[in-house]
């Protein structure tokens, strides 16, 4: 090995992660404006009596500004998945959201919209939750920082996957038609390919994650209970059932 070899490698290492704290730098900074518009939206609505909508601007602009946030003040990753393809997969998965927006409304009722604005208010309380627990273990491509198990990752494994997967579906039906359902259903499969490039790091980096993965479902809480009953309750019913027919004998 040459003598240059190791500072060759510190000096790689040195300004990739220098580029990399740029970009998040960039990223934070792009939220920021993102939220401060969606700060602007909710005086606006407010003004008009649009309380509804206010709260939807309102909340998701804290959301925004809470994850502005993450990206500058996270810990470094200790593991990161390999190549462009889970790279492209979140982006997909986490910026769909803008054409699916854009999309123009195909069935306005009141009722439906009043619906999908409580529903995407709720889970983006959900998303905040998800994002304060997390912290600085935050990422946007699958990396792996620090293990976190509580909080709604008590619950489910992607809290945050499950919040886009839900918005995503209810943004989509006021805009009903082959776009809206094409570009949902293209970011609703990225958010799961997303989860499995998350898991692979995260299992690679931590051991425990295995034991934390067999006890908590990836997506719906409770599912893995209720599905676990299911056996349970056959078995116990059949003894059930062969006394009676000894009895009726």
């Amino acid at each position: 090995m040459s003598a240059l070899e190791p500072a060759n490698t510190l000096r790689r290492g040195t300004q990739e992660f220098s580029w990399r704290r740029l970009g998040d730098v960039g990223l934070g900074l792009l939220l920021m404006l993102f939220g401060l518009m969606r700060g602007i939206a909710t005086v606006d609505a407010a003004r008009e009596g649009d309380w509804l909508a206010s709260a939807h601007h309102g909340i998701v602009g804290v959301a925004m500004l809470i994850m502005s946030v993450l990206p500058i003040v996270r810990r470094p990753a200790v593991k990161r998945s390999d190549g462009l393809m889970p790279k492209a997969i979140a982006a997909i998965g986490g910026y769909a959201i803008i054409p699916l927006g854009a999309l123009p409304l195909t069935w306005r009722p009141d009722w439906l919209l009043a619906t999908t604005t409580v529903g995407i208010v709720a889970m983006t309380a959900l998303e905040i939750w998800a994002l304060l627990t997390l912290r600085r273990s935050f990422s946007v491509f699958p990396e792996a920082r620090k293990l976190v198990t509580h909080g709604p990752y008590g619950y489910v494994r992607h809290p945050l996957y499950t919040v886009y997967i839900v918005t995503y579906s209810l943004i989509a039906l006021p805009r009903f038609g082959v776009l809206a359902v094409f570009i949902a259903g293209l970011a609703i499969l990225a958010q799961v390919l997303r989860s499995r490039s998350e898991e692979a790091v995260l299992r690679s980096a931590f051991t425990e994650y295995d034991e934390y993965s067999a006890k908590v479902p990836a997506f719906v809480p409770w599912l893995r209970q209720r599905l676990a009953a299911v056996p349970t309750t056959a078995h116990t019913t059949e003894p059930l059932q062969s006394d009676r027919r000894r009895q009726s004998i």
